[in-house]
């Protein structure tokens, strides 16, 4: 009889044992976490300038153009708009820090102006005829962002956002010219739009400069 109760009491336990991890795994599935935590990270932009239409679309291939001239003996002024509403310079900063400037320059400082074998100068500091730069070429730009205006995008505000002044370019001394800057206090996480007036660019043509469609690269900068 003895025996029997041993085991019956054994039984028991094996199943008081059972039963309590049966309630353990129950407990287990009741009290799981039906929720999951997403994770999503923004990282910081960095400073960028483009040229954009007046709807804010990245132009494929800005481009400006001169008033055309006609042969001449003579020393000539060449005349045309950079940063028009239909290809205006936009500044770009998504950063915390204010102070910023955008720039122009030409895509290296020995470019010329081009027309098959036929050159002028963008950068000579003589002007019109050649002087002591690298090339043999005559030729001078001015860039003149004064004459401008400088409007926030959606609503940022303008404050402390300048525009630059006129320079000409001259090679090893004015590489870029610039267009307009931010100092401390300017907006950040913001982007403003650059409109040039008339006649801002002048370029000078040397004399007896051969006819043909010139063409020079140009390339904005910001830092």
């Amino acid at each position: 009889m003895k025996t029997k109760i041993r085991k019956m009491a054994k039984i028991g336990q094996k199943s008081l044992v059972l039963a309590l991890i049966f309630v353990f795994l129950v407990g287990i599935q009741v009290f799981a976490s039906n929720s999951s935590t997403f994770n999503q990270t923004i990282n910081a932009g960095s400073l960028s300038v483009d040229v954009v239409d007046a709807a804010g679309t990245t132009v494929a291939s800005p481009a400006i153009s001169l008033g055309a001239k006609t042969f001449s003996f003579s020393t000539q002024d060449a005349t045309g708009q950079f940063g028009t509403s239909a290809e205006r310079v936009r500044a770009s900063n998504p950063t915390t820090t204010a102070i910023w400037t955008a720039n122009l320059a030409a895509s290296a400082t020995t470019a010329t102006w081009t027309t098959g074998t036929a050159y002028y100068d963008f950068n000579d500091g003589s002007g019109y005829t050649d002087g002591a730069d690298t090339d043999s070429y005559g030729g001078q730009m001015t860039v003149n962002p004064s004459t401008g205006s400088i409007t926030g995008v959606s609503g940022c505000a303008t404050t402390n956002v300048s525009l630059g002044t006129s320079d000409s370019f001259v090679e090893g001394t004015t590489n870029s010219i610039d267009i307009m800057s931010a100092a401390a206090g300017a907006a950040t996480t913001c982007r403003w739009d650059f409109i040039g007036a008339a006649d801002n660019i002048t370029q000078k043509l040397p004399a007896s400069q051969a006819a043909g469609s010139y063409s020079i690269t140009m390339v904005l900068s910001i830092s």
